[in-house]
């Protein structure tokens, strides 16, 4: 009989999707889970390749050396406990991450707020989230998502706004996709400064300017009112601040013509998605970082929950505004209690809620003021107030802003402790002590997705060395401090189960509040129903949230039961200066966060090969920017004091790719450049640490920046050999990338830096320079060079076998790679060699569909055998879209180009 397969969560993206492992480690979606019934992205399709990965941390380490796990917790809890006696509570930090279980955050919450003494703990949801939950609280007293998933199949209209959701959260919009495939008649906006994938497939598109959410929402707001299409009854019952929101929108300079001259967009189409707004039975509205990361993002989430509270779309099924979380259990540090200005389950810091944890934590250090958010809490560290920091899971000298300032705040703080699956993260290099942490599949635990769903990801993976989960090292600290403090111990938990159960049962404290969040009905699971768990989302009665329990009637959790309208400021989003763009960072499809656990499978590195920087292509042909050269980036704030230091590290260096879909001040470039994969290509060290004010969430999505072509003397190309910082210290070219590959053989860790690096210099490169690079690997080798116009090649070979090539120029190298990874690790084939240095062999086809591997030449394959093809026709032959559906519209596009193409030859 055939093993069970274990049902866990996907480690991803918040829409939270469950997967099944069978005994042979195969893993595929689990048809049963409410959030993916069965689907998984192009990602999750990778969790096997996953899980081989290179570089695994396997055992602690304290300045670089193998000790025991005893030791370890007695250093670093030894420095914890003489920090706090010489310095104060206030100089201990934490920094943790939406990757953790829910666990893990509930003891790194209640050590450092209930023993330390300190809430001086922030998360990495910080930097995606935080703007959203500040929404929340100011509009319904209490951070609630007031939606679920399944409200997408019961709407008339679906705004999305500051999201590409085909590529961030593919599950999530393929049902957006079913449904209106399921009712023609429900109509998608997608509001966007860019023309994303998403965007391509709405019914309106409105391309706003940078941060303009907030005057076309207050444009809606007013639109609404004076067309006298509010639902009254509604916002008496329901709402407060509704008078005072009418007064102050009641100017001209909130009507249409005024939104179409300061958003440079089209009247006609501002007009028709508020009248779409008005007249919709029901409206979704989903936002994501687009929203949050700006200076005013939660002002902006505020207008879009005042859209729905005027209208009286929240609370019925259909209609709400919909907050979709970033990162697998950024809900669940939310619940916790893992942001700084949080103190635990929903609460806060006022009287009542410092005296309920403090009693039930019998914490004999409760924090009773809130602590320093992500960016205060670097600037801190580096101003050395902060003396001890601890960080989890994250890897904050990449995700931060200003991120050359984080590393110099690293390297000047008197201790810093990494618990992470690797030791090849940029963070983890200013670490004093590195410890080994139980990677997906190797722990188990709930999480907690973006429609409060929660989902248990089981073990079925041995954890690697000493590989131990993170609430069980945190705990091993906390039982050591205790014993150091002469205090009764708060961390004895045997389990994962021992933790969840003791979490659950402080919620209930909520339960005769006006707070909605409360699983204290879970406080006596038993470890079998734990280990059984099955999804389910709270309130575990299964009422709509905004449900009261006892009235059955719509309650929000403020004092009143009333939820708050918040007018929102708006902000000057223009700029005149030359060679100035708005920069807009995001992720891709196919990679995830700064690519310590994607960036190693081939597959998903060939969607996009090497940091680049994208913009329109008239603008770059304005800036005589010609594509494919390489460009400098600046951060505008500082670029007036050239000779500052700041100006200096705040400069990155990316290859120049042109979008159509961008507008002529518009720039963007992906988040996840980092570690040898990017070099110093990382897009956060050319932006300030500019925040929201309410939220302190940094403004990755519109800062302004200078483009300049980055003088180059020549471009290199290598395959198959290593180019890494470690061995090749005097390797230190101007620009530097890896892609990884996969050769003719298994991949194995020896080979993880032996694929494609990408680099450049100011100052020229030499043959003598590549040869003496490559005899440190292979003091044996030989080597062949063939010169070309502007170009040469060097094949390195071992007994006629060839190891790798490298091209360098004086020109962008025009060569694909991937046209060269076929000779590599096989005997050396000239007459091949010399078709692909042809314009013609050197071409590779476009990747369209990652989950399929389908290429453009694929698709045009089919096509030219039958030009009339069908969509349906062409999924039956190469499956393309048939599994996330994110590459639909580019497929569409290839075959309403045929059809173009047959109906003009008749």
């Amino acid at each position: 009989m055939a093993k069970e397969c274990i049902k866990s969560a996907c480690p991803y993206c918040g829409v939270g999707c469950g997967v099944e492992i069978n005994h042979k480690k195969q893993i595929v979606g689990d048809q049963t889970h409410p959030a993916n019934k069965g689907a998984l992205c192009v990602k999750g399709s990778a969790l096997v390749e996953s899980l081989d990965m290179p570089s695994r941390l396997l055992y602690p380490r304290i300045k670089g050396e193998q000790i025991g796990w005893s030791n370890a917790i007695e250093d670093i809890a030894d420095k914890l406990h003489r920090t706090i006696e010489k310095y104060g509570s206030q100089a201990v930090g934490m920094y943790v991450s939406g990757q953790l279980l829910t666990e893990d955050y509930y003891v790194a919450n209640k050590l450092m707020k209930g023993f330390v003494g300190s809430a001086n703990i922030d998360t990495n949801s910080r930097l995606c989230m935080s703007s959203a939950v500040a929404a929340h609280v100011r509009a319904f007293g209490e951070d609630i998502v007031p939606v679920s998933y399944e409200d997408i199949d019961h709407t008339d209209l679906i705004v999305i706004v500051g999201a590409n959701t085909a590529w961030t959260h593919p599950i999530l919009f393929r049902r957006i996709q079913q449904a209106r495939e399921a009712n023609s008649n429900v109509k998608l906006v997608v509001i966007d400064p860019r023309k994303t994938i998403t965007a391509e497939q709405a019914d309106l598109h409105l391309q706003i300017e940078n941060d303009g959410d907030v005057p076309l929402f207050n444009g809606l707001l007013h639109y609404l009112i004076q067309n006298e299409v509010i639902q009254e009854s509604f916002i008496d019952q329901y709402v407060n601040g509704f008078d005072a929101l009418k007064s102050a929108l009641s100017e001209s300079n909130h009507s249409i013509d005024v939104i179409s001259q300061q958003l440079k967009l089209d009247p006609v189409l501002i007009k028709t998605f508020y009248q779409w707004f008005a007249q919709s039975p029901t409206a979704m509205t989903l936002f994501c970082q687009g929203v949050n990361q700006s200076e005013s993002g939660t002002d902006k989430a505020n207008c879009i929950i005042n859209a729905h509270l005027v209208t009286g779309k929240i609370g019925v099924q259909g209609s709400g505004p919909f907050s979709i979380t970033g990162q697998p259990n950024a809900m669940g540090g939310r619940e916790v209690g893992g942001l700084a200005n949080q103190l635990a389950v929903h609460r806060g810091f006022d009287d009542e809620s410092i005296q309920q944890v403090e009693q039930f934590w019998q914490a004999p250090n409760i924090a009773t003021s809130p602590g320093l958010k992500a960016i205060d809490l670097f600037n801190a560290v580096e101003q050395g107030e902060i003396k001890f920091l601890w960080i989890i899971a994250t890897n904050p000298a990449v995700s931060m802003p200003n991120s050359e300032q984080v590393r110099r705040a690293l390297a000047v703080c008197d201790y810093v402790v990494v618990s992470d699956i690797t030791s090849h993260t940029d963070t983890a290099k200013f670490a004093d002590v590195l410890l080994p942490a139980a990677g997906w599949g190797e722990k188990q635990g709930m999480v907690t997705n973006s429609e409060r769903c929660l989902t248990r990801q089981r073990q079925f993976a041995t954890p690697p060395g000493e590989a131990k989960p993170d609430w069980w090292m945190l705990s091993e600290v906390g039982k050591t401090l205790c014993q150091k403090f002469g205090v009764t111990s708060g961390f004895e938990f045997e389990s994962a189960a021992d933790v969840f159960r003791e979490y659950a049962a402080l919620s209930g404290i909520n339960r005769d509040s006006h707070f909605k969040f409360d699983l204290s009905s879970l406080s006596q699971l038993s470890d079998e129903e734990y280990a059984n768990w099955q999804p389910q989302a709270w309130p575990l009665n299964g009422q709509p949230v905004l449900q009261d329990k006892q009235s059955q009637t719509l309650v929000f959790p403020t004092k009143n039961g009333k939820a708050n309208l918040v007018l929102a400021d708006e902000i000057n989003t223009t700029h005149h200066s030359e060679n100035v763009w708005w920069m807009n960072s995001g992720r891709q499809r196919d990679q995830w966060h700064t690519m310590t656990r994607t960036g190693h499978i081939s597959h998903l590195a060939a969607s996009e090969l090497e940091p680049t920087l994208y913009l329109n292509p008239i603008a770059a042909e304005q800036a005589q920017l010609p594509v494919g050269t390489l460009v400098s980036i600046n951060n505008w704030t500082n670029i007036q004091n050239l000779n500052s230091r700041t100006n200096q590290e705040n400069h990155l260096v990316a290859r120049l790719a042109v979008d159509a879909g961008l507008t002529q001040d518009q720039a963007f470039m992906s988040m996840h450049w980092a570690g040898q994969f990017g070099g110093k290509s990382q897009v956060n060290t050319s932006l300030a640490s500019l925040a929201d004010p309410h939220s302190g969430q940094p403004a990755f999505k519109s800062q302004r920046v200078s483009i300049t072509a980055f003088p180059v003397s020549h471009y290199g190309l290598s395959v198959g050999l290593d180019f890494s910082d470690g061995e090749h210290s005097e390797v230190n070219w101007s620009y530097k990338s890896l892609q990884h590959v996969d050769f003719n053989q298994t991949r194995s860790n020896a080979l993880y830096q032996q694929g494609v690096w990408r680099f450049a210099d100011t100052n020229a490169i030499t043959k003598s320079e590549i040869q003496r690079l490559v005899q440190r690997q292979y003091p044996n080798s030989q080597y062949l060079i063939l010169d070309q116009q502007n170009s040469w090649l060097v094949v390195v070979l071992v007994s006629k076998t060839v190891i790798g090539m490298v091209m360098i120029s004086s020109q962008p190298i025009e060569l694909q790679a991937e046209a060269l990874q076929p000779f590599i690790r096989e005997k050396f084939n000239l007459g091949g060699l010399l078709s692909v240095l042809s314009a013609k062999g050197g071409q590779v086809s476009k990747l369209v569909c990652s989950c399929f591997r389908v290429t453009e030449q694929d698709i045009l394959e089919q096509l030219e055998q039958a030009p009339n093809m069908g969509l349906r026709e062409l999924q039956n032959i190469l499956s393309c879209g048939k599994n996330c559906g994110s590459c639909l519209p580019e497929v569409k596009g290839y075959l309403s180009q045929s059809i173009d193409v047959v109906s003009i030859t008749q």
